[in-house]
């Protein structure tokens, strides 16, 4: 028996070599590399951004995916999420946007909370993890309700 599939509308970026996904209904917009502020303390996201007046975090999906770190550079991408809260995602390049068809990742019987990359989907043979909007949201990790909290 096999998983069943859906089809899904992606942003397809990277963070370093591996190519990832993020549902389109989570992004609202992507912006241009700009100088952000780094939060010495902050081990869940990488910084923070003014954008129109609120202080957003900016999450670094690097670490998680096991992608070495690197430097802000003018070239690279910060994509406007929206979960609980709205964040900015770090990434190396944003490529396209795509519908796919997606199906469910192997889960973990040990795994608490939510799962990084709950969806996958197959683009050009290449099986492209879809990163969770829930499970990169700093906001929830630190307890924020609201955007305004985290202003």
């Amino acid at each position: 028996m096999t998983a069943e599939t859906t089809d899904t509308l992606l942003l397809i970026g990277r963070a370093g070599n591996r190519t990832i996904a993020l549902p389109v209904s989570a992004v609202q917009r992507v912006l241009p590399m700009a100088s952000l502020t780094t939060l010495p303390e902050a081990r869940r996201f990488a910084g923070v951004l003014n954008v129109h007046g609120l202080n957003l975090a900016v999450v670094d999906p690097r670490p998680l995916l096991d992608v070495p770190c690197v430097d802000p550079q003018p070239d690279q991408r910060l994509v406007l999420t929206q979960a609980r809260t709205r964040f900015l995602v770090w990434l190396d390049a944003v490529e396209r946007i795509v519908s796919a068809p997606t199906q469910p990742a192997p889960t973990d019987a040990d795994h608490r909370g939510p799962m990084l990359a709950p969806l996958l989907a197959t683009l050009d043979g290449e099986t492209v993890p879809i990163l969770s909007p829930d499970a990169l949201d700093p906001g929830a990790s630190l307890g924020h309700d609201t955007d305004e909290d985290l202003a």
